[in-house]
């Protein structure tokens, strides 16, 4: 029985997968007018903001995948919402990072093989770990899809919430940037979180980076009822005191818009 990926990633046994919650389960999801890809699940990075919460996942370091490559592949161009040329595409968005080491091959292979297919279809990767001039190289050599890599900043300084040092961050933001042929590169400010990163001072820094990128977009924290039960249980502050919510508050008026525009 095969028990590895053409990569290595280990694949989840049948113990394993029965204590998935049936959304990671599910490898292709439709998500906001697109089609999203997750066939692998589970990150070390341990970002106490992270959506993996809500799949009762975040305690899953290794990742482990659901199938191989070139099945995912398959499932997606076969879904009945898929079309040719058409859906824009999110790779790995879910439960793990893209450019995890174990995982960018997976992701790096993935992209070759829908664009041997001839597709055209916008892909969208989003990373806040390392992207090498190597990488660069794999993305620049694909002749047909439209990809964008978002690298995600937060610029937030406490290490209880964000353990990931943002330098890895920049660092991958101009690396991807400086070597852009076939590719486009977004700086992805997220999440702006009152009183953590919304200073004049992180400003400052954002603004600095939004040259090294083609476009910039920034959001708030999605501060869901088990994102907000993780940071009481580990003592973290909570930014709002009213439940979930996506907005910062300087993001209008005279905050952080203003400043890019």
């Amino acid at each position: 029985m095969r028990t590895t990926t053409c990569h290595g990633v280990l694949l989840l046994d049948g113990v394993q997968r029965a204590r998935l919650r049936p959304e990671l389960s599910e490898v292709i999801e439709y998500r906001k007018s697109g089609l999203s890809v997750n066939w692998i699940v589970g990150c070390p990075l341990d970002c106490g903001y992270c959506v993996r919460h809500l799949f009762d996942n975040f305690e899953m370091k290794v990742p482990r995948a659901l199938m191989d490559d070139r099945e995912a592949a398959e499932l997606l161009v076969g879904h009945r919402y898929f079309r040719p040329h058409v859906t824009p595409v999110q790779l790995l968005n879910r439960a793990t990072d893209p450019m995890l080491p174990r995982v960018k091959q997976h992701t790096l292979n993935m992209l070759k093989l829908l664009d041997v297919r001839g597709l055209t279809n916008h892909v969208l990767v989003i990373t806040r770990w390392r992207i090498t001039p190597e990488d660069c190289v794999v993305l620049n050599s694909l002749e047909n899809l439209k990809v964008t890599v978002l690298v995600t900043y937060s610029g937030i300084d406490d290490p209880r919430v964000e353990p990931v040092d943002s330098a890895i961050a920049v660092r991958s933001l101009t690396t991807a940037f400086e070597r852009a042929d076939r590719y486009r590169v977004v700086l992805y400010w997220r999440p702006i979180v009152p009183g953590l990163n919304d200073s004049q001072e992180h400003l400052r820094r954002a603004l600095a980076l939004s040259h090294h990128a083609h476009a910039t977009v920034f959001t708030g924290l999605f501060f869901k009822d088990q994102i907000r039960d993780y940071y009481r249980a580990n003592g973290l502050p909570e930014p709002y005191p009213d439940g979930a919510r996506l907005e910062c508050p300087r993001l209008g008026g005279h905050g952080i818009k203003p400043r890019f525009d």
